[in-house]
């Protein structure tokens, strides 16, 4: 005859904290991994949008070839039809524009300016090929600086978008 042994059962209590020590092992990596997509696209969707702001930027200042002349001695731009800094609002909805007009104080300039920059708001530079009263084209250029959402994409990034559009005579 032979003998059985008897089976070992495993203890109930023996796996009892295994899952919490996996889930407390793999759940900050997940999150991370998570909250870093997020922040990743959200850097990326504003990235995009300076590019969208510079062309319609670009496309506003190739149709406004008229300069005004502002309190303080300078040539800034008319605003017509519409002005640069709102074309370039409007297409980058969620970015904070730098609402400073766009100025030069030279009597026949080829770049006209936002005075004073701001940090963290979209800056705006646009440059006149020849002249900004009759331009043969217009080439616009935004600056901006942001910071990542999450801990390892918290750096400040510093962001620019050119568009350059030839200006048509009517």
């Amino acid at each position: 005859m032979t003998r059985r042994h008897p089976r070992r059962r495993a203890r109930r209590g023996d796996e009892q904290g295994a899952t919490l020590v996996e889930f407390a092992l793999v759940a900050p990596i997940a999150f991370l991994l998570i909250f870093g997509i997020i922040a990743g696209c959200y850097l990326a969707y504003q990235n995009s949008a300076l590019h969208d702001g510079a062309t319609a930027g670009a496309r506003e200042a190739s149709i406004e070839t008229s300069l005004v002349t502002a309190e303080n001695g300078q040539f800034c731009e008319s605003g017509k039809p519409l002005s640069i800094e709102k074309s370039v609002a409007d297409a980058a909805p969620l970015l904070t524009v730098n609402t400073a007009p766009l100025c030069s104080s030279s009597a026949d300039p080829t770049e006209l300016t936002q005075t004073p920059t701001v940090p963290g708001d979209v800056n705006i530079v646009v440059t006149c090929g020849n002249t900004c009263n009759a331009p043969s084209s217009t080439t616009v250029a935004l600056s901006f600086s942001t910071k990542g959402l999450v801990a390892p994409l918290g750096f400040t990034y510093a962001m620019s978008a050119q568009s350059r559009v030839p200006v048509i005579s009517p």
